[in-house]
């Protein structure tokens, strides 16, 4: 049976629903504003009520319930459809929240998330995966790890300049949808091979029956409050299935041992390289859920020209999703990078630049329906290019400071030029 305090808060929720649901059916559109002391002392109460109790002894000893009641109402007025103002925000604050709509924000990554709020104990310590988002491509998970009296030494000094040693963890698919997911894997890795069916068929059978395909998991250890570490976990997820059920194994999350290296690598079914050194989350854990929503991104087909850094491109794909922007282009220039302007410059057939010009050619920001301007020029690019027979192709990229709306995006701004999305073709993956 459930324990009476943890039975409180939703029959609160489910009575006063009963109770006011004359009231709620006309609000249902109101905007309601709440002062940020409230919004913060609502988040706190929410993550945990026992805590917040103890912060507020005086809160004990005279329990008005009229007073719950309404609080019980406003909080499902402001957060009813599965998950509260903030909660989003604060699991996933590398995200980005815009300071000018914090809302906006919020309800982006809602659209994408999934609330999971699994808790599981070893070791004396507890382990939390809080919910996750997911872009369609990009699958990123809130994890907390909490345990009494945990070491001082664990500080941001010590774990900060370490790699996590991961290698017992891992991320595993419901079996018939790896399968699934497998096959579309194997089509897409060999498309441009124009391969009969039944190879890659033979293929897909053949990785799944030696259990090759593993999921690519990164943790980061991003802050320490008190007790509890908080991770980002980030992983490449393709929508190849519908509602994928996932399970996350956490077991032996540590630093390297020291003077050892700070990678693994694996060959001829052999481990090498450092192992783990202090282990900051034992285990095992295992969390099994299902992702309910994705926000996918957005494609752009067509040919657009145009100067940067007075380099001529051809940009012919714009993916944009919610937390990053990349261009697929093209130089009939033969484009050299060089680390300093004495590296190389001789070639009258090459065009030099360095990392100045090539952070000035990638996107500089975004331009939404609304009419707002999304700037990230002081924001690092990613830029690569590969030599081609009659020229350059590449990939210029960006994050954004803060989540966006994909599909509201109206113009790009590549290289200092504007470049319209309704000039280009809506594609897919």
């Amino acid at each position: 049976m459930m324990p009476f305090d943890q039975m409180l808060p939703q029959a609160l929720m489910d009575a006063n629903l009963a109770d006011l649901e004359s009231i709620f059916q006309p609000a249902e559109d109101v905007e309601v504003r709440f002062s940020p002391w409230y919004l913060r002392e609502r988040m706190k109460l929410l993550v945990n009520p026992g805590k917040w109790m103890e912060e507020h002894p005086g809160r004990r000893k005279r329990l008005d319930w009229k007073l719950v009641g309404l609080a019980a109402a406003l909080l499902l007025l402001s957060a009813c459809a599965a998950a509260f103002t903030g909660q989003f925000s604060q699991w996933f604050p590398w995200l980005g929240v815009n300071p000018d709509a914090p809302e906006a924000s919020e309800d982006i990554m809602a659209r994408m998330g999934t609330v999971i709020e699994q808790s599981q104990a070893a070791d004396g310590m507890t382990v939390t995966l809080h919910a996750a988002v997911w872009d369609g491509e990009t699958l990123r998970l809130s994890v907390t790890a909490e345990k009494p009296d945990m070491p001082e030494e664990w500080d941001e000094a010590f774990w900060r300049g370490s790699w996590i040693c991961q290698e017992e963890c891992r991320l595993s698919m419901r079996r018939d949808q790896l399968e699934d997911y497998t096959r579309k894997e194997v089509e897409n890795r060999y498309a441009k091979m124009d391969l009969p069916p039944e190879e890659l068929e033979r293929m897909t059978q053949e990785q799944l029956a030696a259990d090759q395909f593993d999921f690519l998991l990164g943790f980061n250890l991003i802050r320490r409050e008190g007790d509890t570490l908080f991770f980002e976990v980030t992983l490449p997820l393709a929508d190849y299935v519908e509602r994928p059920e996932l399970t996350l194994h956490i077991e032996t999350l540590a630093t390297y041992e020291e003077g050892k290296g700070t990678a693994v690598t694996t060959g001829n079914g052999e481990r090498t390289g450092p192992g783990p050194d202090v282990v900051l989350v034992g285990g095992p854990y295992d969390f099994t859920f299902t992702l309910d929503k994705k926000l996918q991104p957005v494609i752009y087909e067509g040919t657009i020209a145009l100067t940067a850094e007075n380099i001529p491109l051809e940009v012919s794909r714009i993916k944009l999703t919610a937390s990053a922007v990349e261009t697929d282009c093209w130089s009939p220039v033969s484009i050299q990078y060089v680390f300093s302007s004495d590296e190389g410059a001789g070639d009258p057939d090459l065009t030099y630049i360095q990392e100045e010009q090539a952070q000035a050619m990638g996107p500089q920001g975004l331009w939404m329906e609304d009419g707002t301007y999304v700037d990230f020029s002081e924001m690092r690019k990613s830029f690569q290019m590969a030599e081609t027979l009659d020229g350059t192709a590449g990939e210029l990229g960006c994050r954004y400071p803060h989540v966006v709306d994909p599909h509201a995006v109206v113009a790009v701004n590549l290289g200092g030029t504007r470049v319209e999305l309704r000039d280009l073709e809506r594609g897919t993956e």
